[in-house]
């Protein structure tokens, strides 16, 4: 574990260097070491900020909020695109593998699956008894995975009427 750290804080000043035009050292680094250097800050939540995620294209960013929202902005011009609405705070949020579906979990004790091309409804499954803290679509995009304060993990088929 005490490698896995030290990487990490190598890999930081690293970045740190190049983002200020000087070449990184390299000295003792086996192998490529990303670089990563700030390019836009986005804002626009009033609660505190849970999650980040990459549509599979990466054209489109997801963040949850506390306030109860996802918001949806296009990576590009860094533009909001749309805003997702939960009656309370947002813990979690994913896209699906294809890039068609948001889902999202909440204090609510619900995980919405939101389509982004038709604009339809979120589906509510139910399920959880306490927050769902994390959610995740599988590979193949035929399952969904939920976890919960209620110390369950719920796996959902996903039926898509067309």
């Amino acid at each position: 574990m005490r490698g896995d750290r030290l990487s990490a804080i190598v890999a930081i000043a690293i970045s740190a260097a190049a983002c200020r035009g000087s070449p990184p050292s390299r000295a003792g680094i086996a192998g490529p070491t990303p670089v990563a250097c700030l390019d836009h800050t986005f804002t626009g939540h009033s609660g505190i900020l849970r999650q980040v995620a990459f549509s599979p294209d990466s054209q489109l960013l997801a963040t949850s909020s506390a306030e109860g929202t996802v918001k949806l902005w296009r990576v590009a011009d860094r533009s909001l695109v749309k805003t997702l609405t939960h009656p309370a705070g947002v813990t979690s949020v994913a896209f699906s593998r294809d890039g068609r579906w948001v889902v999202s979990g909440s204090y609510d004790q619900v995980v919405r699956i939101w389509s982004l091309h038709d604009r339809t409804l979120p589906r509510l499954p139910n399920g959880h008894s306490g927050t769902v803290w994390s959610v995740a679509f599988s590979p193949d995009g035929q399952w969904l995975a939920s976890s919960s304060v209620d110390r369950t993990v719920k796996l959902w088929r996903l039926q898509v009427n067309r």
